[in-house]
């Protein structure tokens, strides 16, 4: 170090300096008992301020302690008549979940017991991911009988981490599913990592995984937008009390390991609670917008969101009865236009040839383009009625309409494809598909 380099040059010339009157008589003194002195004197001693123990700002919990070490517990009943919002959170069922699970493709916990079905959300010191990234916060609900039991692990500094982690593994034992909501991309691969680090046994890799985020995008995103948790509890008809954003989280963990006084801590625990039971009622709450039958004021876009991930599923009955009554609440154009594009093809998929034209005429009256009008339509004279002429006349209409439009060109070499064929076949000479 340069300060350290100075002094030693200093006391280098002292010593070859004859000894002073009047000097310090430590400069007497030999160049390793006084490097040994300015080691000691270097050494600042503080006294530290009397501090309130942190637990003082903390929830009522209690100290569990393992192999590990020792971290910090809270623990909260649901009883069987609680209601979240409008939504009672007894009313789980997992035969209603393993339903909507296989709508949505996602990997199933059939025939298992809801006892073994496990919520849960964590709060980090930062959102970026990262091995750097810790839980501090790990919340998780599960049933037990008709009570739902919220359980949190908490860290009062980094050092607890992995009897936090202990106990969370011998948790996770006794569940074969984990609902998070948006786990598949922040959740479960933080916590994967930390045991990892931990050199623990993943709890995850045996487990059924399944993140609601891509369900609620996929049945609410149209018709509300935003599809965070706590945007959508206004389905739940929940209103948070006092709360923390989320992105301030971080910033209150910090202050409280540095001693500070954190007022707002408390509020880590509540918000936490909140993303739990509000994750579970959501989860009800999507498994009833599958199961039950639509009411005639349901959100149009709410159909049509639901029409699109039954016909997905290959569901083309309730799809096209779920197109319909969307399309008669009353859609925006371009969802109408989309929602008539599904019925044009899955009827004449169905057979119902005479339906799929009539909607196809529909389609090429609309403002907005519709390649599939055109093509439908140029399909049922051509393979229905016989008439390549007429199917020509048709594709000539859509690519005349198309004109030198840059933002079609891809409809315009489909359309051009099609037009080629069919002219060939009206002059006759075989297509290339054919040679």
């Amino acid at each position: 170090m340069p300060d350290f380099g100075r002094a030693l040059k200093q006391l280098r010339d002292r010593e070859r300096q004859p000894f002073l009157a009047g000097m310090s008589p430590i400069a007497g003194l030999s160049l390793s008992t006084q490097l040994q002195f300015l080691k000691s004197s270097s050494v600042r001693t503080y006294v530290p301020l009397t501090e309130p123990d942190r637990r003082d700002v903390l929830p009522p919990g209690s100290v569990h302690s393992n192999r590990f070490g020792s971290h910090y517990v809270l623990r909260k009943s649901y009883p069987e008549s609680h209601y979240h919002g409008k939504v009672r959170l007894s009313r789980f069922s997992p035969i209603e979940l393993n339903g909507l699970m296989c709508l949505m493709k996602q990997r199933t916990n059939a025939g298992a017991d809801r006892d073994r079905v496990i919520f849960l959300d964590t709060e980090t010191t930062g959102v970026q991911g990262g091995t750097g990234i810790c839980p501090f916060l790990i919340g998780v609900g599960h049933f037990s009988g008709d009570d739902f039991e919220m359980i949190q692990y908490f860290i009062r500094d980094f050092d607890e981490e992995p009897s936090m982690l202990c106990a969370l593994g011998e948790l996770l034992d006794n569940f074969d599913l984990v609902i998070t909501y948006n786990g598949a991309a922040f959740d479960i691969p933080l916590l994967e990592s930390r045991f990892t680090l931990a050199r623990m046994d993943n709890p995850f890799a045996r487990m059924a995984h399944f993140d609601l985020l891509n369900t609620a995008r996929r049945l609410w995103r149209n018709g509300h937008g935003s599809c965070r948790l706590v945007a959508l509890e206004r389905l739940l008809s929940f209103v948070r009390g006092p709360d923390v954003p989320g992105a301030m989280i971080p910033r209150l963990y910090f202050d409280f390991l540095l001693q500070r006084p954190t007022p707002e801590l408390p509020h880590i625990f509540t918000h936490n609670v909140d993303d739990v039971v509000s994750l579970a009622a959501l989860t009800i709450h999507a498994c009833d917008r599958v199961a039950a039958e639509p009411a005639l004021l349901d959100e149009p876009l709410d159909l049509y969101s639901l029409a699109r991930v039954y016909e997905n599923a290959g569901d083309w009955s309730k799809a096209k009865n779920l197109y319909e009554k969307a399309l008669a609440g009353g859609l925006p154009e371009v969802s109408r236009v989309k929602a008539l594009e599904s019925l044009s093809v899955m009827h004449r998929r169905s057979g119902d040839h005479e339906r799929s034209l009539r909607i196809c005429r529909d389609l090429m009256d609309s403002e907005i383009f519709s390649l599939a009008a055109y093509e439908g339509a140029a399909v049922y004279h051509e393979r229905i009625v016989g008439s390549v002429e007429a199917a020509l006349q048709i594709v000539e209409e859509g690519l005349h309409r198309l004109g030198d439009s840059a933002q079609e060109k891809r409809w315009t070499r489909l359309l051009r494809a099609r037009w080629e064929r069919l002219q060939q076949k009206v002059i006759g000479f075989p297509s290339s598909e054919a040679l």
